[in-house]
C-alpha cells in the first residue's frame, strides 16, 4: 500500500452504518429505484480496513486500491450531478441540499470492481450512490469499553 493510499484510507477508516436512503436527484420516478436493495442494505455496517471493505454486497471488496479525490459539486456521485441532475439548478445547489456545505469535498475512491465512491459529508458521516438512491452513513461509535469495576 503507497502511502497516499494509507492517508485516503485512514480518513474513512473504521465502520460506518447505513442509516438514510433516499432517491437521487436524477431518480425522477420511483420506478427507477430498487426498493428490495433498498431495504437490503438499511441498517448495514460497512467497515474501511487497509486491505478489505467489509459489508453487504456490492460494497465488500478484497484488497482495495484507496484514493482520496477532492471534487467540485459536479464531479460528485462520477458526475451524476452534472450529467444528469435538475437542470434548472446547478449542481452545487444540488450538492448543498443533499447536505454537502464546502467543496472540495472529500471523496473515497477505493479501486474496487463496483467503482462506488463515498463522498464524506463531514468527518462523521459519509454518502454514496448505487442504484439512483443516494445512502447515508454515519460513522459507528467505538465499542464501549466494559470495564469491571472492583467490588
Amino acid at each position: 500500500m503507497t502511502a497516499g493510499e494509507i492517508r485516503a484510507q485512514a480518513a474513512f477508516t473504521g465502520a460506518w452504518k447505513i442509516e438514510k436512503s433516499e432517491p437521487a436527484p436524477w431518480a425522477k420516478t420511483s420506478d427507477m429505484l430498487d426498493a428490495r436493495e433498498t431495504k437490503r442494505l438499511m441498517g448495514a455496517t460497512v467497515e474501511f480496513q487497509a486491505n478489505a471493505i467489509k459489508g453487504p454486497a456490492p460494497l465488500a471488496c478484497k484488497g482495495p486500491h484507496y484514493e482520496l479525490k477532492q471534487y467540485g459539486a459536479d464531479m460528485l456521485f462520477q458526475g451524476a450531478l452534472a450529467e444528469y441532475g435538475d437542470p434548472s439548478t446547478t449542481p452545487d445547489k444540488l450538492a448543498a441540499g443533499l447536505g454537502f456545505s464546502k467543496v472540495p469535498i472529500a471523496s473515497l475512491v477505493s479501486g474496487c470492481a463496483s467503482e462506488i465512491e463515498f463522498h464524506a459529508v463531514d468527518a462523521d458521516h459519509i454518502v454514496f450512490a448505487l442504484n439512483n438512491s443516494i445512502y447515508r452513513l454515519s460513522r459507528a461509535a467505538p465499542a464501549a469499553v466494559n470495564a469491571k469495576t472492583p467490588p
